[in-house]
């Protein structure tokens, strides 16, 4: 075998070593199949080149109706635009928190959560993280931040 297939999960901005990281994931039972294309664990002393290519569309199928959701019912976090993930964070006390916690410099500049994610992410209004890339992708890693902050420290 020379392929396996994914689905595009994520990927993450590396600042320090200019590139973006790209992730996959692979069905668990399809797991070992990837490891073997990939030939085992990276090493780091040495790269290894893969070629990424979308799989064809399936032909269109019939969907079934969805009702609309119901008021109040939630949406998944992914399906939220950036903008209106970084309003939602920007009113938990949590995510106040975080900041003045982990991005002190950021914070002491800024009047409010919204001001300093504004700042972290360079844009002058938070509905510029949907339309601009490089703010979406700092977005991105600072709600990754988050979530991992909360999840250590502060669950």
């Amino acid at each position: 075998m020379t392929a396996f297939k994914g689905t595009y999960a994520d990927w993450k901005l590396i600042k320090s070593r200019s590139v973006v990281q790209i992730i996959f994931e692979v069905p668990l039972h399809e797991a070992d199949a990837a490891y073997e294309v990939l030939g085992g664990m990276p090493a780091p002393a040495t790269e290894r080149w893969f070629g990424i290519a979308a799989l064809a569309p399936k032909p269109a199928q019939p969907q079934p109706v969805v009702d609309k959701p119901l008021a109040g019912a939630k949406r998944d976090w992914r399906d939220m635009a950036p903008a209106q993930q970084a309003g939602i964070r920007c009113d938990e006390p949590a995510f106040v928190a975080f900041l003045k916690e982990e991005r002190p410099d950021d914070w002491h500049e800024a009047t409010d959560a919204a001001e300093c994610v504004r700042m972290i992410c360079g844009v002058s209004s938070r509905s510029e993280l949907t339309t601009n890339h490089a703010a979406r992708v700092i977005w991105h890693q600072l709600d990754t931040q988050y979530g991992a902050w909360k999840a250590l420290e502060h669950a």
